[in-house]
């Protein structure tokens, strides 16, 4: 058996095995693609109230949505209580007499899934007078949107902002910006102005406050965050109406127009989650218990769901790992079939990871930056003749150097996170800043600036590739998929054919 069929075989069964395992996986869970990860808990509701106490109850019940599905278990309490609607909220009640130091339990199950909303980048901001949302851009007692310092605010802003995503962002990030405090006193819009810190009631509020100023439909919207534990804290975050579409923010833990799976929603508006009658010996606590959420076991090669839950490892992490090999695969194409040429195959590939953080346009501007402003300190290096291992690194200095003046300036100017620089690789900047400056030296501007282009060319296609979140969990939960580029990559390695650009070099040749 010769050399090319071998390679045939290997990369065929590298290609289809993991396949016709995603398939039976896919199969057994009767077709469907559910990737977007799943987090399920069970809630125990926990009342404990005092010996001979008249006791009323109320709080609120989640209700299903896009985003969770709630399922009751059969309480062990002699009266379940009284549920009724009002209006966007499901409430239950309970009322009478206890004999003894009594337990009111009430439980049900939450799977909840991660929502990122995309808000279109070309939606103009215009303030909303319609009578149907009266109720979300009026103020409130708690929610003082007419307060002076508070429209001045909001103003100021919103200065120059036509979108609505430009003014929402502005909007989040001032409040964003404030110090958390971690109290459980009530704090509104104002008073957490004037202390500029505040808990999540306070964010939620002033963030609410900013855009009813100016006309954006919002609210306040209250649950739970779930986690595997005892606990009384609830959560409050804010809702805008966009696009018709309620989108959720979350200054406090950074949340930007999404909400991850263990967000609980119980009620809207700004309400309190128990309420009683005074006077009673009352006490609460929400027992949290997790629960897995299988993610395709049968046939799983490497359930990284499992290990993600079980080790507490970010899943970010191995997104990162996963996603390197994937668009390793599409520079080879890019080099290869089509003739573009990068700057090494794995730069194109770990730019475009950084982007994902920063993100593109901001990004592109700040790393082309500071490759520009690195690759001219390569020049004096080069005219000193300064050898090759001490001038990178000088470089790695310089671009260590360069990366925290961008932080003070990104900080200073607010125009983009602070952090966004440390994203970016520092050797990473390093390698393609002196590559940048040589090519400049050998073949001059015009040549060194063209291979920067086609690279970045690449690394746009592969961040648009990359970024889908469909893409992300797909890799996460079939990681086996990897084996499948492992035998693309093999049958790329045997390409013979003329490259995509060097059709129009060799037109004559092919038509004669």
């Amino acid at each position: 058996m010769n050399q090319n069929v071998t390679i045939r075989i290997v990369s065929l069964l590298l290609i289809i095995s993991p396949l016709v395992m995603i398939g039976f996986r896919l199969y057994k869970n009767e077709g469907r693609l559910e990737i977007v990860p799943q987090h399920k808990y069970k809630v125990n509701y926990e009342f404990t109230l005092g010996a001979g106490d008249d006791y009323k109850i109320r709080t609120f019940l989640p209700t299903n949505s896009q985003r969770q599905e709630v399922s009751f278990s059969v309480s062990d309490v002699s009266s379940k209580g009284n549920i009724s609607l009002d209006g966007n909220n499901k409430l239950i009640r309970w009322a009478g007499r206890s004999n003894a130091k009594d337990t009111i339990k009430y439980s049900f199950e939450h799977l909840g899934k991660e929502i990122i909303y995309s808000i279109d980048e070309g939606l103009k901001y215009v303030p909303v007078f319609d009578d149907e949302f009266q109720d979300y851009l009026l103020p409130t007692q708690y929610i003082q949107s007419d307060n002076s310092r508070i429209k001045a605010l909001s103003e100021s802003l919103s200065v120059d902002k036509n979108t609505i995503k430009s003014v929402l962002t502005s909007f989040y990030e001032f409040v964003n910006s404030m110090p958390s405090a971690a109290t459980s006193e009530l704090t509104d819009a104002v008073m957490a102005l004037d202390k500029f810190e505040a808990s999540c009631n306070g964010k939620s509020r002033l963030f609410v406050a900013l855009c009813r100023s100016k006309q954006i439909p919002a609210r306040v919207t209250g649950g739970l965050i779930l986690e595997e534990t005892r606990k009384k804290t609830s959560h409050l975050w804010a809702e805008a109406f966009i696009g018709n579409q309620w989108v959720p923010f979350d200054a406090l833990n950074g949340h930007f127009a999404a909400l991850p799976a263990n967000y609980l929603e119980l009620y809207k508006g700004d309400e309190f989650l128990i309420t009683h009658n005074s006077g009673i010996d009352f006490d609460y606590i929400y027992d949290i218990e997790k629960q897995r959420v299988n993610h395709y076991p049968f046939l799983a090669a490497l359930n990284l769901w499992e290990i993600i839950d079980e080790a507490s490892i970010p899943a970010d992490m191995f997104k990162m790992l996963l996603l390197l090999p994937l668009g390793a695969f599409l520079v080879a194409i890019f080099k290869n079939v089509i003739g573009l040429k990068t700057y090494g195959v794995f730069l194109p590939v770990l730019i475009s990871l950084a982007l994902l953080e920063t993100g593109l346009i901001s990004g592109l501007v700040l790393f082309s930056s500071i490759v520009l402003v690195v690759a001219l300190v390569n020049f004096p290096l080069e005219k000193w003749g300064v050898q090759y291992t001490s001038k990178i690194a000088m470089m790695l200095i310089a671009v260590v150097l360069t990366a925290l003046f961008a932080v003070k300036l990104l900080h200073e100017t607010n125009w983009l996170s602070a952090s966004a620089p440390l994203f970016f690789p520092i050797i990473i900047l390093t390698i393609i800043s002196e590559r940048f400056a040589k090519k400049t030296e050998e073949e001059g501007v015009k040549s060194a600036i063209g291979l920067y282009a086609s690279t970045l060319v690449v690394t746009l296609f592969i961040y648009f590739i990359l970024s889908s979140m469909l893409i992300q969990n797909f890799v996460l939960t079939f990681p086996e998929i990897i084996l499948s580029v492992a035998g693309l990559n093999l049958m790329l390695g045997k390409w013979i054919g003329l490259r995509v650009m060097e059709y129009h070099r060799f037109h004559k040749v092919i038509n004669a």
